[in-house]
Parts: structure tokens; C-alpha cells; sequence
């Protein structure tokens, strides 16, 4: 079975509450910003997570969420 993001393949959305106490935006995973798109990479050396991205649009405040694979049906 493979595994995949639920946030990058939209299956569902992810609500995280700023310190400011608005609704952060999902930016993405966190690998969009090293490089080439490579989510999967290496992922049986690594935690079994896709680290996205989450942006307060009010104060700017950013956090990286570990957000858990699901395995694909």
C-alpha cells in the first residue's frame, strides 16, 4: 500500500488556531520550499509525516505542522 497527505491530495483541510486567534493557512509542505517537489522521498527513513507549512495571514506568524500519512485505499 502506498501512503499519501491528506492535506496535499485534498481530502481534507486542517484548521490550526494562531496565538492571535485566527485561522492559519495551509502554505504547503515544507520540501515546496527546498527544492524540486519530492513529498515521498527517502519516506521509509523518515517519520511517516508530511510537514506543511501554516501561515497566520493577520500577524504573519508561521509554524511547520507534522501532518500524518494515511495509507491510500
Amino acid at each position: 500500500m502506498m501512503s499519501l497527505c491528506p492535506l496535499c491530495n485534498y481530502i481534507r483541510e486542517q484548521n490550526i488556531q494562531c496565538s492571535c486567534g485566527n485561522t492559519m493557512r495551509d502554505s504547503g509542505p515544507v520540501t515546496d520550499y527546498y527544492g524540486p517537489y519530492s513529498p515521498y522521498v527517502n519516506l521509509e527513513f523518515e517519520s511517516h509525516v508530511c510537514h506543511h507549512l501554516f501561515a497566520c495571514p493577520e500577524c504573519g506568524q508561521d509554524m511547520v505542522v507534522g501532518i500524518p500519512l494515511e495509507e491510500s485505499p
